[in-house]
């Protein structure tokens, strides 16, 4: 009789501990920080609940890049210690691309706001209303900002060139020489609200050359 009362009181304690782990899935929405170079970190979703998850497994196929606004469902995973301090470790059930990144309008007034320090380029295409870019930078021991830069002319008078952006890099005088690789979606919707056929992308590259590219756009429609 003692024997069959252990038994069953064994799983009584097992059936609870398997409700008491049963994974709760959260739905949230928030911003894509890559913390790549600093914390042992890598990519962070900032939620506007003010709540940091870092997602250690995803669905295969997308692609996080700084600056993307996302909706996810995740699950946390408590029993995972991660290197990194920022956020909890999560797997991503599902995650969805709301926006990219919005780019800076810069004019005659406000054209040296922004740093100017060099980059390495490694590739840069159109994805939809998205501008990808990949690319690399010396650091490590600073906080770098990467922003891209819509370079409006002093004068107005048609003809008019193409719209024209610049990668614009704020190394805050990291010295460090370490190569962090990152990547920069940003929506250039607004080219094709306005008509666009093309546009040009420019950045100092650490070579001491400049990246000028013309860019051709290609409406979905």
């Amino acid at each position: 009789m003692k024997q069959i009362i252990i038994i069953l009181l064994f799983f009584s304690i097992a059936f609870v501990s398997c409700q008491q782990e049963e994974e709760i899935t959260l739905h949230e929405t928030g911003v894509v920080v890559d913390y790549t170079g600093s914390h042992n970190c890598g990519f962070v979703i900032e939620l506007d609940n003010g709540n940091k998850i870092q997602p250690m497994y995803y669905p295969e196929g997308f692609t996080f890049a700084q600056g993307q606004r996302v909706l996810v469902e995740y699950v946390e995973l408590l029993n995972v210690i991660s290197g990194c301090n920022q956020g909890i470790a999560c797997e991503i059930k599902y995650v969805e691309e709301l926006s990219c990144a919005s780019y800076v309008n810069l004019y005659y007034n406000n054209y040296d706001s922004l740093a100017r320090d060099p980059v390495y380029i490694h590739e840069v295409f159109v994805d939809g209303n998205c501008l990808q870019i990949k690319l690399s930078y010396s650091g490590g021991c600073q906080e770098h900002t990467i922003d891209l830069a819509r370079i409006h002319p002093s004068c107005g008078t048609p003809p008019l060139p193409p719209p024209t952006f610049e990668i614009r890099h704020n190394a805050n005088n990291d010295l460090c020489e370490a190569f962090i690789t990152k990547e920069f979606r940003f929506d250039i919707s607004q080219l094709f609200e306005e008509g666009e056929t093309e546009f040009v992308l420019m950045a100092k590259l650490t070579d001491g050359k400049f990246y000028n590219k013309t860019f051709k756009l290609v409406s979905e429609d």
